[in-house]
């Protein structure tokens, strides 16, 4: 796991107020080596990055080509295996989601689950849609309820077991008390684990409010996750019986709220209550979404362009992944800019959140840094400026020291731009350190090879 924020040492440097690389394309100042396109491997050639994407029903994930395999998407999370928005004459709940009880599976749907299954994707399943219970509007508070939902459960986990091995419990608790909850949880588990041993139960699936009024948002709604239902979730008693916790933690929050700023303090808050009641799997951050369409009535968070939002993706998707958290963002707006998501997948396939001694100095006074070590013994290290995002950032000048660590090469990559580049570096007294690197608003990456460690 990553160093906590508030032990980690930021210390200033004399740098100037701002400053640009002979190569106005290059990743450290007055470094002339020539930069070179950063290369690009489709999702079935790549090692598991723990990323995904969020698909709302079959509309969405139909085309494993266009949304997951040329983006380089190892995970998909799908909330309906058929329809999710219901249509004129449907029944529907208060939110507009269709109500409908999937008594087969249809043949389209079965195809495409084991084309994903195939071909490495890793499917986590909803098990929501499809049990002719409504979304947002069931308590579960009746035996009638209950064995409905069981029944459906039943039904998925036995017809795609093999295939699919994550499913979660319910999305969203709308009317639904915790207790009710881990009630269902309790239920449900067992049913689970009998139709197919193997399974992974994940339990949360948990969002917030959306309130007005907050600064920097305008006429636009500020979206916050519900810490104290996720935690009496986890006291609840339950937790020990899953496999993962997932919670939805951002919706085009912005840099300048301290709940966007405070997001790492928060999770390793929820990893350290979940061990401490038995809980040794996964978490997952889930649904992560930057709009950069303004629709009329628009209200969820304010929308940015989508160069902004993939910077925020970037952010957002490597600090979970810092913070050893599985990730999934829903790319319904970003279609149209998918490239530097794509290049991140790549940069973190088999990377896994490791923990170094290390500094990064600038002048800057909101730096976040991670590192993360892979298969093959190299040692991935990113760091950005976490304050605003804006379209040009041209970097403030700043060094990384690695402590008790020494190395022979290091290649620094933009996934943004798209570019890596050979690094200047030094090796001085067992320590390594590179100057001069251009901290941004997005994350670099250095990846280091030929690494001597004492």
């Amino acid at each position: 796991m990553a160093t906590p924020i508030s032990e980690r040492k930021i210390t200033a440097t004399s740098a100037p107020e701002s400053t640009s690389a002979t190569n106005p394309l290059s990743i450290q100042v007055d470094n002339n080596s020539s930069t070179n396109r950063f290369s690009q491997l489709h999702s079935q050639d790549l090692l598991d990055n723990h990323i995904g994407v969020h698909a709302e029903g079959y509309f969405r994930y139909s085309d494993p080509d266009y949304l997951v395999y040329e983006n380089g998407f190892k995970w998909i999370r799908i909330q309906s295996l058929t329809d999710f928005w219901a249509q004129e004459g449907d029944n529907q709940d208060q939110s507009g989601h269709k109500i409908f009880t999937l008594e087969a599976i249809p043949p389209e749907v079965d195809a495409t689950i084991s084309e994903y299954s195939s071909n490495g994707v890793n499917i986590v399943l909803g098990l929501w849609m499809g049990s002719g219970l409504a979304p947002y509007d069931t308590a579960f508070d009746s035996k009638v309820e209950i064995d409905q939902y069981i029944n459906y459960v039943r039904f998925v986990v036995s017809h795609f077991k093999d295939r699919i091995q994550y499913y979660e419990i319910w999305n969203e608790l709308g009317a639904m008390s915790i207790n009710n909850y881990a009630n269902l949880i309790q239920r449900a588990v067992p049913v689970i684990r009998q139709e197919y041993p193997q399974a992974k139960i994940i339990i949360g699936a948990l969002a917030g409010p959306w309130d007005p009024g907050h600064p920097g948002y305008g006429k636009y709604l500020r979206f916050s996750l519900d810490i104290d239902q996720l935690e009496d979730l986890i006291l609840s008693g339950v937790v020990h019986l899953v496999d993962g916790i997932s919670w939805h933690p951002l919706y085009s929050n912005i840099a300048a709220d301290p709940y966007y700023q405070n997001y790492p303090e928060m999770v390793i808050g929820i990893k350290e209550l979940a061990e401490s009641q038995g809980f040794t799997g996964e978490y997952f951050a889930d649904e992560l979404l930057w709009t950069s369409v303004v629709e009329e009535n628009w209200e969820s968070g304010p929308p940015v362009n989508e160069y902004i939002s993939a910077k925020y993706y970037v952010r957002a998707i490597t600090e979970n992944r810092g913070l050893d958290v599985n990730v999934t963002i829903n790319t319904f707006f970003q279609d149209g800019f998918m490239t530097p998501i794509l290049n991140l997948n790549n940069i973190l396939a088999g990377a896994e959140s490791s923990e170094m001694d290390m500094s990064v100095e600038c002048e800057l006074p909101n730096i976040r840094y991670y590192s993360f070590s892979r298969p093959d013994g190299k040692v991935l290290v990113s760091f950005w400026n976490n304050g605003d995002v804006v379209d040009v950032d041209p970097g403030i000048e700043g060094s990384i020291i690695l402590f008790d660590f020494s190395a022979d090469q290091a290649i620094g990559i933009d996934p943004i731009v798209g570019i890596q580049q050979e690094l200047e570096i030094e090796n001085v007294d067992g320590n390594l350190s590179i100057r001069g690197l251009l901290v941004k608003d997005y994350p670099i990456f250095i990846l280091f090879n030929d690494i001597r460690l004492p």
